[in-house]
């Protein structure tokens, strides 16, 4: 898991600093910066996937990545993480990993990287990536000569190149940092291609839950017990609802269309015809029910489209699930709040002079000192004014 996200001039993002926990839930009026928290998740993959160049072109340019008040030439983003990824991590020696990037006055790119680890038990390593430079620093006793290589491409990153080494270099290391940041899930599902049948190919959740039709096929075959927990979740939820089924769509490729089986109804509906609430409670409880779940999900707007009454059951749902995937979520919703413990809850807010975002804007100790003199709900409070993060 992570358990701490920075960024420093990063779009609304001037200085942050985010514990995070295994569920953390960020509240807080349009424009306080939770999208831009999920955006430097989605960055930092960018630039495995990619490189650095290429993620910051796909992000419309550098001058749309820093932050605009009155930046100076000089000035550069920086984003990190830290937490247990690797293998011999732990709360007292936890892995880190900062990237820090900006353009020369002639509008070259410049980077500097570091990555801290440790190599095996009882043992440390430092790698700093500064240009095309790469110096290894050994905590090892009586090992302080460090290791120098260089990078082909100054404009790439050290980790989309040096999974690539070996284990003894820190390749395993890097590789398990990598990995974990390529396989982070950012769930904003789109209903119109989350209705649409889907070829029956094993694999988790997509980001836009296109692939929807598949995941629940193949839940409903390899973990029948679980599809019939999640059925009954919906069936809660959606009180006219008998069943889930599938139909068989394609030619040559097989494919699969979710069929929604109504009390009192002949024949079964197609999931295209289905409310936009009901899909998108069935694309979230797809990914909260996975059985090889991504590491890490962060969802976008989890109340949204979604009865109240469906929160209750949401949250607790989401506390079991984030012991196999690590959940950041996004709420607007008081209700959705009111369910949440304060340990869960992160209040977003925004400068109104510097236009900043404030994240978190009340610390956690003094939102759970507020909380435990209140026979209010978290989501009361919040609403209210009390814990800040609501507009003026």
């Amino acid at each position: 898991m992570l358990t701490k996200l920075t960024a420093k001039r990063f779009r609304s993002l001037a200085d942050v600093e985010l514990p995070l926990n295994r569920f953390s839930v960020l509240v807080g009026p349009n424009g306080s910066g939770k999208t831009n928290i999920l955006n430097v998740l989605r960055f930092l993959a960018s630039t495995v996937r990619f490189d650095l160049a290429a993620a910051i072109d796909e992000w419309g340019g550098f001058e749309f990545i820093r932050r605009q008040d009155n930046p100076s030439k000089t000035d550069r983003v920086v984003l990190g993480v830290e937490g247990n990824v690797t293998r011999y991590a732990s709360a007292g020696a936890p892995d880190e990993y900062q990237l820090a990037f900006g353009q020369t006055p002639r509008g070259a790119l410049s980077r500097r990287e570091t990555f801290s680890f440790k190599r095996v038990k009882g043992q440390g390593r430092r790698i700093t990536v500064s240009g095309q430079k790469v110096e290894i620093v050994r905590d090892d006793p009586g090992d302080h000569e460090p290791t120098t290589r260089r990078l082909a491409d100054p404009q790439t990153t050290g980790l989309a190149t040096l999974p690539d080494w070996s284990d003894e270099e820190g390749g395993e290391g890097i590789r398990s940092l990598a990995r974990f940041l390529t396989d982070i899930r950012v769930l904003e599902p789109d209903m119109i291609a989350a209705r649409r049948p889907f070829r029956i190919i094993r694999g988790t959740l997509a980001d836009d839950a296109s692939n929807l039709a598949s995941v629940l096929h193949h839940l409903s075959q390899e973990a029948p017990d679980t599809f019939s927990i999640l059925v009954d979740e919906v069936r809660d939820c959606l009180p006219g609802l008998k069943g889930i089924e599938f139909e068989p769509v394609g030619g040559a490729s097989r494919g699969v269309a979710v069929m929604l089986r109504e009390q009192g109804v002949r024949a079964p509906i197609d999931l295209a015809d289905a409310s936009f609430g009901t899909v998108r409670l069935l694309a979230l409880l797809a990914a909260l029910h996975e059985p090889d779940p991504p590491p890490f999900t962060a969802i976008e707007e989890a109340d949204h489209g979604l009865h109240p009454y469906a929160l209750d059951l949401l949250v607790e749902r989401m506390r079991a699930a984030s012991q196999h995937t690590q959940l950041l979520v996004t709420t607007h919703a008081p209700t959705f709040v009111n369910r949440l413990q304060p340990s869960e809850l992160v209040v977003c807010d925004r400068d109104a002079e510097t236009g900043a975002s404030l994240i978190p804007c009340i610390p956690s100790g003094k939102l759970r000192r507020v909380a435990l003199k209140s026979k209010l709900g978290l989501g009361e409070l919040w609403f209210g004014g009390a814990l800040g993060g609501v507009p003026d």
